[in-house]
């Protein structure tokens, strides 16, 4: 117990350091040839294996221990013929011995014989603590002896003095100790903070190796890169005032991140930097830190230097990256705005397409590139709703130059589903598509008329008749362009000419009266014939227009689906068109089909004031106002009086064949006079005596049942005679008589009731074309005595 050695669980295996056996034989194949002492071991772990490392003052030996707790026997792996002094070998960090001869420091691994570091004088003492291996030699000339540290991976010296009499070193707490046999002389050496080393550094212009130093620091590599990104630009600085340019770029670009783009970009901004800077901006958008400004100054930089390959590969794209992940590479607009203002119209065309602005796209294409024909197939490729906002602002281009083809886009984006072949889509509106024809007044009449004839009803409707109503009753639709319907008619040529303008205005003088049949037609189409039916446009607009352009078709039609008879009228008034006149009073007239026959008096008072011959024209006149018996004769002549062209003969025989009814009318009248008094006077003769004399009643048989009378019996005063059964309850009437009786008084009672409403008396007044016949019946019925 406590006795290792007698361990069973111990593996055990006897090494003879410095036999004569090749490498890669067991130590037992040596023949257990006896060697140097050893001066130092030093053991390392590889992967699962156990390393020796064994140093004799003229050899080195590496052998490879096996896994641990194997019996496996050991292997060796190499054998160097030169060896070290005691206490000249050491372990490093990484796993390997470093040796110290007089030459140089010798870094042995797995392989052998690696590295060496050439450090002058006889190595006394090697110790390696932390990163550093210390170094205790003495020099050639005299006997002192110098301390150095070295950092082996920055290949720097980090301490060096001379010593005499160093009695031990030891490494603890963080520092070296330095015990000398004279106490007094012992000392301890602390590593610097790194800022401190660093300041040293940039004292000296040695910032590659601050870089290292910071690079292998362990406390730095934990820390952000805000310390590396600083030496960096301090570096890039120190180069920039020694005016090489290229290599401080280098640094600067190490810096983005942690530095402001406009501290370096501010230095870059000559003429003569220009590549430099570019490199700078390639470098922040491939790290995604660029913003709309470093894209443009990026793009400026390309189109100064030409340089249509970087130019190329900063905007060019594989095809399968997709469009949001393109626009996240720089900011589109900035890259469009550039390359448009550059000239470098492919390219800003090339980043509108793959980033899916089809207004940008648009725009290139009309304004700079004036490439209408592609305009028109990408618009309809695109999706419908995007067509139709990009034609909205852009359209107006395209209509202009191309209007035959542009109008025939839009007629199929108007119509859904109206062209064979085609998927449907929600139509636009042709409504909002108005302002693109302000030049094209022609090619806006085809758009409309297509669109009403294919059988859709757009919401717009209305506005689609009132402006293709315009269109029509416009005398001249165009005069900017010699053929505005050309599919290749250019904006900028030249005015037409005096044979040009000729022949324009003969067409139009052909053209016209067929587009005024148009509108007619349109009108008729738009408010069909139908008590209930409503028109499919403002016809007060309608009116409007017709008024503005005289179209007395229009307006005559307008005024008769509005009723506004009086109106119809005096159109034909105003033109003095006595023929139209009549035609339309013949219509309207009419009383059978709708019309107003008081409208004859209209026309009466026209003729009367109508300074002119129309004697035919009153004729036919006075046949109908005596038809309908509309006005008192009286009357008719005083406003036949005031036309002075009209002789007594136009009214000859109206006024004959008037007074010839109207003696007529006298002579019956006469005749029911006479007939009224006689039966007045029988009345009140048949009265007196009924009131004077007796009546004798003769009857022999009852006037109900034609029975013989027979007591009991009633008789009354109209000499009507009963038997008392026959009458039953009803004793005071008589039953023939009674009805007629009932009659009377129910008359009477109607014409109290009548007089006790007098406004009933007024309307009929007023209503009536002879208001003296209606106070004579009244006369005439007593209901004014009553």
């Amino acid at each position: 117990r406590g006795d290792v050695v007698r361990d069973s669980r111990v593996t055990r295996a006897r090494i003879a350091i410095g036999g004569s056996a090749s490498p890669g034989t067991s130590d037992s194949a040596s023949g257990g040839a006896q060697g140097s002492p050893v001066t130092g071991l030093g053991f390392a772990a590889e992967d699962e294996s156990l390393l020796l490392f064994a140093v004799t003052k003229g050899m080195t030996e590496g052998y490879n221990l096996g896994p641990t707790g194997t019996s496996r026997s050991p292997l060796r792996l190499f054998q160097d013929l030169e060896g070290a002094n005691v206490d000249c070998s050491v372990m490093t960090r990484d796993g390997t011995m470093a040796v110290g001869r007089t030459e140089a420091v010798f870094i042995y691994g797995v392989d052998g014989r690696g590295p060496c570091f050439v450090f002058e004088g006889e190595k006394v003492k090697l110790m390696w603590f932390h990163r550093y291996l210390l170094s205790l030699s003495k020099r050639k000339q005299t006997d002192r002896e110098v301390l150095t540290i070295y950092d082996l991976k920055n290949k720097l010296i980090a301490f060096t003095c001379e010593v005499e009499g160093v009695a031990h070193i030891v490494y603890e707490w963080d520092v070296l100790h330095v015990l000398m046999h004279d106490q007094e002389k012992s000392f301890v050496l602390s590593e610097k903070a790194m800022k401190t080393k660093l300041e040293l550094l940039f004292r000296k212009s040695l910032y590659n190796v601050a870089i290292q130093l910071t690079q292998h620091d362990d406390a730095s590599r934990q820390q952000d890169n805000a310390v590396l990104a600083d030496i960096h630009r301090k570096y890039g600085d120190h180069l920039y005032y020694k005016q090489d340019f290229d290599n401080a770029m280098e640094q600067y670009i190490l810096t983005i991140g942690e530095v402001e783009p406009s501290y370096i970009i501010r230095k870059f901004l000559d003429a003569q930097r220009i590549p430099n800077l570019a490199s700078y901006l390639e470098s922040l958008h491939h790290h995604g830190m660029a913003n709309a400004d470093h894209t443009t100054l990026l793009l400026n930089c390309y189109t100064k230097l030409k340089d249509v390959s970087k130019l190329d590969a900063f905007i060019h794209v594989d095809s399968s990256v997709q469009p949001e992940e393109y626009m996240r590479r720089f900011d589109i607009e900035t890259a469009i705005k550039v390359c448009r203002s550059s000239g470098y119209y492919d390219h800003a065309l090339y980043v509108a397409e793959r980033s899916n602005e089809t207004g940008w796209y648009l725009r290139i294409l009309l304004e700079d590139c004036q490439r209408y024909e592609d305009a028109l197939h990408y618009l309809s490729s695109i999706d419908s709703k995007d067509a139709v906002d990009s034609l909205k602002k852009y359209g107006k281009m395209l209509v202009t130059s191309r209007p035959e083809e542009t109008t025939a886009l839009l007629m199929r984006l108007c119509t859904p589903g109206a062209q064979q072949g085609e998927s449907p889509h929600a139509a636009a509106q042709p409504s909002d598509f108005t302002h693109l024809f302000a030049e094209q007044p022609r090619a806006l009449m085809v758009f409309f008329e297509y669109v009403l004839n294919s059988g859709a009803e757009p919401s717009s409707e209305g506005t689609l008749y009132s402006t293709l109503l315009e269109l029509y009753l416009t005398p001249k639709l165009s005069e900017s362009v010699t053929d505005p319907m050309a599919p290749s008619a250019p904006v900028w040529q030249d005015s037409p000419s005096a044979a040009v303008k000729q022949q324009q205005r003969l067409a139009n003088a052909k053209e016209y009266p067929e587009r005024l049949e148009k509108a007619l037609a349109l009108m008729k189409r738009g408010w069909p014939t139908g008590g209930s039916v409503k028109p499919k446009y403002d016809a007060q607009h309608a009116l409007v227009i017709c008024h503005l352009h005289s179209f007395k078709k229009g307006i005559v039609f307008l005024y008769e689906r509005m009723q506004m008879y009086k109106e119809v009228l005096k159109v034909y008034m105003d033109e003095n068109d006595c023929a139209g006149l009549l035609e339309a009073i013949t219509r309207l007239g009419d009383e059978n089909y709708g019309g107003d026959s008081r409208l004859w008096i209209d026309v009466l008072e026209f003729f009367g004031r109508y300074d002119g011959d129309c004697s035919d024209e009153v004729k036919q006149v006075l046949h109908h106002i005596e038809a309908g018996n509309l006005l008192p004769p009286i009357i008719v002549l005083q406003i036949l009086s005031r036309n002075t062209h009209l002789t007594l003969s136009v009214v000859k025989d109206y006024v004959a064949r008037i007074l010839s009814n109207e003696s007529a009318v006298i002579e019956e009248d006469k005749k029911a006079i006479q007939k009224y008094r006689k039966e007045a006077a029988n009345m009140q003769k048949e009265l007196h005596e009924l009131k004077t004399e007796a009546r004798v009643f003769q009857n022999s048989k009852c006037s109900a049942c034609s029975a013989p009378l027979e007591l009991p019996a009633v008789h009354f005063l109209c000499m009507h005679s009963y038997h008392s059964r026959c009458l039953g309850e009803n004793e005071r009437e008589c039953p023939i008589c009674a009805p007629q009786n009932y009659t009377i008084l129910d008359m009477r009672r109607s014409q109290r009731a009548t007089i006790a409403d007098p406004d009933k008396f007024f309307t009929q007044l007023q209503h009536s074309a002879d208001g003296f016949a209606v106070v004579a019946e009244y006369f005439g019925r007593g209901l004014m005595n009553l």
